[in-house]
């Protein structure tokens, strides 16, 4: 009989990031048969009736490190309660305690060496330090999932203790319908029409994508930039009044159609799940050397150093350009991730009786 799972995440539903991630993974180990529980403080879509909803209060929300102390703990006393005497795996997906598998999404706490010790005294500082330490070193964790080797490589630099844990990488995927095999098709490109996605438009780098298309307005005065994520409101003045920079905030389905290149050069992306949605539509990609999507090896993706100067950046939009033919690749489905957790992680833990 198969083991129950109970999912820690503090949102849960299909609204981009993490949350998407935990929704595809839960309704697909769901249809496989798995008796699956999702302990949570929001849900925000329509869940099968086959999955359990366990939501916990907490009436805190700021600040967050606070917020968070406060959900593991009414998380660990709820599943001491209503799961005492069973066979369960539990994995989290947050700063949780009494978990066997964790999916780390993003970046390690970074102090930094100026004034460390110093910054080891703020309480919020030393509270997710020790939060973080516990998800990915308590005695009972068996497996830690990466989403990218680059997350990886940063917690194994961080907390060199994790060698002793098993690791595996756990990329983010794009939906099977999205799968078109790798085909390639002639296209039309229009020289110019470029897309930017990304609400964290600082970390993703909406700033360096706008210089990237202003030089290249200098080879084609037609070129636009399209930016998905974000509302104009939202950024500086200078950026939302360029007459070629167009701003469409909060959309679930970006026309891909439209565009030639996306342009992520982010300053820090744990995955950067747009960079293989793009790729699912044959769009080609324009992106930094600090985005974990690199692990999945995309053909018709220009990856840059993200210090290297503008006309670098510029020569890789040319570069992309210049093909006649692009490609249409998936190499990771959401599906492959569900196979993943069903035949590779979960039958190698220890079944634990809470």
């Amino acid at each position: 009989m198969l083991p129950r799972i109970i999912h820690i995440v503090k949102r849960f539903g299909c609204v981009g990031g993490m949350e998407t991630y935990v929704w595809r993974l839960v309704h697909g180990l769901s249809e496989q048969g798995f008796s699956v529980s999702v302990i949570c403080e929001q849900v925000f879509n329509e869940v099968d009736s086959n999955i359990e909803v366990v939501r916990v209060e907490t009436a805190m929300k700021k600040p967050r490190w606070k917020s968070m102390l406060t959900f593991r703990s009414r998380v660990e006393m709820l599943v001491r309660e209503k799961y005492q005497g069973q066979a369960v795996i539990i994995h989290s997906h947050e700063r949780s305690l009494l978990h066997h598998v964790t999916t780390f999404h993003g970046p390690p706490i970074d102090i930094g060496d100026n004034l460390r010790w110093i910054k080891c005294l703020i309480p919020r500082i030393r509270a997710w330090k020790r939060m973080e330490r516990e998800e990915l070193l308590a005695p009972q964790v068996q497996c830690v999932l990466p989403v990218s080797s680059i997350i990886q490589e940063a917690l194994c630099s961080t907390y060199p203790e994790l060698t002793g844990k098993r690791i595996e990488l756990g990329w983010p995927g794009v939906e099977k319908s999205s799968m078109c095999g790798n085909q390639r098709h002639s296209t039309t490109f229009s020289k110019g029409n470029f897309v930017f996605v990304g609400r964290e438009w600082k970390r993703k780098g909406l700033l360096r994508a706008v210089e990237i298309v202003r030089g290249f307005r200098d080879f084609n005065r037609n070129s636009t930039l399209d930016v998905y994520g974000v509302d104009s409101d939202e950024v500086p003045r200078a950026i939302r009044e360029l007459s070629w920079a167009r701003f469409h905030g909060w959309n679930a389905k970006i026309p891909w159609n439209q565009y030639d290149v996306l342009i992520h050069p982010a300053a820090r992306e744990p995955f950067g799940m747009v960079v293989s949605e793009a790729r699912a539509q044959g769009v080609a990609v324009l992106m930094s050397d600090r985005v974990g999507a690199s692990d999945l090896q995309f053909e018709c993706v220009r990856m840059v150093p993200f210090d290297a100067p503008l006309d670098q950046w510029i020569a890789g939009l040319h570069a992309l350009l210049a093909l006649t033919s692009r490609s249409i690749e998936v190499k990771w489905t959401w599906d492959d991730l569900v196979d993943l957790h069903s035949n590779v992680i979960y039958p190698q833990l220890e079944v634990k009786i809470l």
